[in-house]
């Protein structure tokens, strides 16, 4: 098939590898390490405002920018923008930390999660997916220079990545040897007209193992508590938040072209596996001290939430799964940028009972506290409440009601470990003596954009709910039906 090569349809993607190259080349010799942080904040707002005029079509047969992952990248560079304020105002405090390449690397990630909602055949979809995570590898790493127990958190998200990547190849080596081809329209024609597709619907589940890895599904989840300790605070916020919602959109995308004919198959094999992982994430959330791992076994569960959504079996809980996702991303966001400020006031703050009295102290950082996991909880009127409402309501239109049941209980269950943080900052008595940090630009800037955008979302969804469900139904005509 003929194709050409327009050089805009990647314009975001070639900045990226040119600022992250530029930042490896500079960065010893420039002093100043503020310089990575301006512009990479300008490479993500001159990308936001390219990608409005970024034309639709395909560069090669492999990648394609549509109506679909051009809504995808616009919450990721975002999200992004905001977390590169947060990587500024942690950076700062941890001088042995502040060097280019954590922008740099975080860059290489970013175009790794741009290639993965991109992609449109397996090859493709394989190559973005570990640019997105090997990089997380050695960011994970950094903060071994504080304490080198913390090299473990990377190992393991090494070796339960290289477990996803046996997967993924296992999986596109099925789906060749059935269909001939790895483009996921192709694909959709074949398996429409395979008498039997029992090896096909093996692939779909070794594939959705692969890609429940990257999501911390039960039961390949242990990796996330301590990956997540293990990195520095922003670090932890980009595997929850950018790298979870590629992930996720890369996986949506790719079971909408290429295998929508399993739908009711792919319903079946992962109910058993979401309401598990709900479970567990929540329970498990409950039993712990540090702050990072009680929010990386709560990010276990909200993965499991944002699956619910393709439980539905209908396109519209695809739209409200990646909707739940882009809440998520800007909660992480909102609960880990107050997370960073902390670490500079005490390291003690990262362990719940160290928080006793923090109202006292930090009444705005407290109220922030409070709103963050008042949306982690589902709580109203927070968009994370909005979120889980239209997850559940998917089901319950579905035909799923006792999915849906059950997991408003565990939900209920769920919501134990963040009412227990703001029973401690808000009813426990001041304990620890601690001086005031300046607060700073790269602090406000992305907590009150969260804390607005929360609220907002909370009290008015459909604007997003419904742009979000358009993208959807306006990609798929596109894709199958040409007026």
């Amino acid at each position: 098939m003929p194709f050409q090569l327009n050089l805009a349809l990647v314009m975001n993607e070639i900045i990226f590898i040119l600022l992250g190259s530029a930042f490896f080349l500079l960065d010893r010799f420039v002093r100043n390490k503020s310089y990575a942080f301006v512009l990479s904040v300008i490479a993500l707002i001159f990308s936001l405002v390219i990608l409005f005029f970024t034309p639709f079509g395909k560069f090669t047969t492999s990648f394609s920018v549509d109506f679909y992952s051009s809504t995808v990248k616009l919450y990721l560079y975002f999200g992004m923008l905001l977390l590169v304020f947060v990587y500024h105002n942690f950076l700062s405090h941890y001088k042995t930390l502040n060097y280019g390449e954590i922008y740099a690397l975080t860059l290489f990630s970013l175009i790794g999660a741009s290639v993965s909602v991109s992609a449109i055949d397996f090859a493709t979809l394989y190559l973005g997916i570990e640019l997105l995570s090997m990089p997380v590898y050695f960011l994970i790493a950094a903060n071994a220079l504080y304490d080198k127990k913390n090299v473990e958190g990377a190992l393991k998200y090494f070796v339960v990545g290289c477990l996803s990547s046996v997967l993924f190849w296992l999986a596109i080596g099925l789906i060749y040897h059935q269909c001939g081809t790895l483009a996921f329209k192709e694909i959709f024609f074949v398996a429409n007209q395979l008498q039997n597709k029992t090896y096909l619907i093996l692939a779909l589940l070794i594939l959705v193992s692969g890609f429940s890895v990257k999501m911390a599904l039960v039961p390949f989840h242990m990796w996330s508590p301590d990956a997540y300790q293990a990195s520095p605070i922003p670090v932890a916020a980009f595997i929850a938040g950018i790298t979870k919602l590629a992930v996720f959109s890369a996986l949506v995308k790719m079971l909408l072209i290429a295998f929508p004919v399993f739908k009711v198959e792919i319903s079946k094999l992962l109910t058993p596996i979401v309401l598990i992982t709900i479970l567990v994430g929540n329970v498990m959330a409950i039993k712990q001290d540090h702050i990072v791992r009680m929010l990386a076994y709560s990010s276990v569960a909200h993965a499991g939430y944002a699956f619910l959504g393709l439980l539905s079996s209908e396109f519209y809980g695809y739209a409200f799964a990646l909707y739940y996702m882009v809440i998520y991303l800007f909660t992480t966001v909102g609960i880990f940028s107050v997370l960073a400020y902390l670490s500079r006031v005490s390291q003690d703050y990262m362990f719940i009972p160290n928080l006793s009295g923090l109202s006292k102290v930090f009444p705005m950082v407290s109220f922030m506290i409070l709103v963050f996991l008042f949306s982690l909880a589902g709580i109203p009127p927070t968009a994370g409440f909005m979120a889980k409402f239209y997850v559940f309501l998917s089901l319950i239109r579905g035909g799923q009601v006792i999915v849906a049941i059950l997991a408003i209980l565990f939900s209920v269950i769920g919501a134990y470990p963040y009412l227990r943080v703001l029973k401690v900052v808000y009813m426990d008595p001041f304990s620890i003596q601690s001086c005031k940090v300046n607060y700073g630009v790269s602090f406000f800037i992305p907590s009150f954009i969260t804390l607005f955008l929360i609220i907002l979302l909370g009290i008015l969804p459909e604007p997003l709910s419904s742009f979000i469900q358009r993208t959807f139904y306006l990609y798929l005509s596109l894709l199958y039906f040409h007026f």
